[in-house]
């Protein structure tokens, strides 16, 4: 077996997540970062279908941040990673970071980070 590691890293989002009357109303853009680990056999092909596409990885991720507004960013990690773990059967780990960089609160600013990680 061979562990692959993906990273998609800066993926930048417009949405409506946040319990904030502002952020549920005009939106803000949040800033995403995924570590994703898989196995696949001891295969010397070179065809992308033995191995996980970061396009339609990138895609997915996408829709399921679009799909639905949250007002904790937990409960939307939550739903990427379950989104990508049911598409994926080979996933061994992931981690998604997600940032809030328009965000202040007093003075301070590009603060407010999110952290979950899966682990098969």
């Amino acid at each position: 077996m061979y562990t692959h590691t993906i990273k998609l890293e800066k993926l930048t989002f417009f949405g409506f997540h946040g319990l904030n009357e502002n952020e549920i109303k005009d939106g803000q853009n949040f800033i995403l970062n995924l570590t994703l680990d898989y196995n696949t056999a001891n295969n010397s092909k070179d065809e992308i279908i033995f191995f996980i596409d970061y396009t339609e990885l990138y895609f997915l991720i996408k829709a399921s941040f679009k799909e639905k507004r949250f007002n904790l960013l937990e409960s939307l990690a939550h739903k990427i990673l379950d989104d990508i773990r049911l598409r994926y059967d080979a996933i061994l780990y992931m981690k998604l970071n997600i940032r809030k960089p328009s965000i202040v609160i007093d003075n301070n600013k590009d603060f407010i980070n999110v952290e979950v990680e899966y682990k098969k």
